[in-house]
């Protein structure tokens, strides 16, 4: 969002601020920053215009951010829940991503219960660094004494357990990172969803600041309605995903920019396909 996308073009205040609820419906959530830049007026400007849009009750104001969603939708889903749904699938993902990372690499993990099974199997004899905002990662990576951990802190959620705000965005936008594994809610065509539009924006931080990007979707992920948009194929370069999917919807990942890896949960043996379409 760092340019003025053709379709949100305007030519006056009124006009601006239709385009503005259009833009929060696509992307679901955005901090008052990215509106700034994407619509390339002062950020006084788009806080005036959120106001307004508020108070007309077209648009939900949060801390830093203004979105399109019910408080209920922004919630999220117990963490507890989803650890215990594809947990075989979830593990086999996570076997898979650990293999693509070498000794020294500096990597960051997702909040999420794919990404705990990262941490959970990562080694920890190999200098890793390991950039994240998930608590449980964090817990997991406390007896790899051979690890170093990077905690991008913040407020705590009890539903997610993760971390965001202004301090994790700040901590995120001084670093580098050679690989992000994302983790999402829902993937379907237009790319990768999530439950909340706080976790979105911590999300698309990370993948700003990440030489790649892969995300962890088990198959299960292209039933799952989420509302919050974290980003288009074209800001992934490969997904694992396991041999749950249909044949459909795997032409659906084929056809974008982007390798697919498919992995086999009882065997763990994935077999790579170059999704390389334009």
């Amino acid at each position: 969002m760092s340019v003025v996308e053709e379709n949100f073009r305007y030519t006056s205040a009124p006009e601006r601020r239709e385009r503005l609820v259009q833009f929060i419906a696509e992307q679901g959530y955005c901090t008052t920053a990215e509106l700034s830049r994407a619509f390339s007026v002062s950020e006084m400007t788009i806080r005036r215009d959120v106001m307004r849009l508020v108070e007309e009750g077209r648009v939900r104001g949060f801390r830093g951010g203004v979105g399109s969603l019910t408080r209920q939708e922004m919630e999220g889903s117990d963490y507890r829940l989803r650890d215990m749904k594809m947990a075989q699938a979830k593990r086999a993902i996570a076997r898979r991503a650990v293999e693509m990372v070498d000794a020294g690499c500096v990597l960051a993990v997702d909040a999420g219960t794919t990404g705990h099974q990262v941490a959970e199997l990562l080694p920890s004899d190999q200098n890793l660094t390991v950039v994240t905002h998930s608590f449980s990662v964090v817990s997991s990576l406390v007896r790899h004494s051979g690890t170093g951990v990077v905690c991008l802190g913040g407020q705590l959620h009890p539903e997610s357990l993760s971390f965001d705000g202004p301090a994790t965005l700040a901590a995120i936008s001084g670093l580098r990172v050679e690989i992000f594994f994302l983790a999402a809610t829902g993937i379907g065509e237009r790319g990768a969803f999530c439950g909340n539009g706080f976790d979105a924006i911590t999300k698309r931080a990370l993948t700003e600041v990440a030489d790649r990007v892969v995300l962890l979707a088990d198959s299960s992920k292209f039933l799952t309605s989420a509302m919050v948009k974290i980003c288009g194929w074209d800001a992934i370069d490969r997904i694992i995903i396991d041999d749950g999917i249909t044949a459909d919807q795997r032409r659906v990942l084929e056809q974008q920019d982007v390798d697919v890896v498919v992995v086999s949960p009882s065997t763990e043996e994935s077999d790579e396909v170059a999704g390389a379409v334009s």
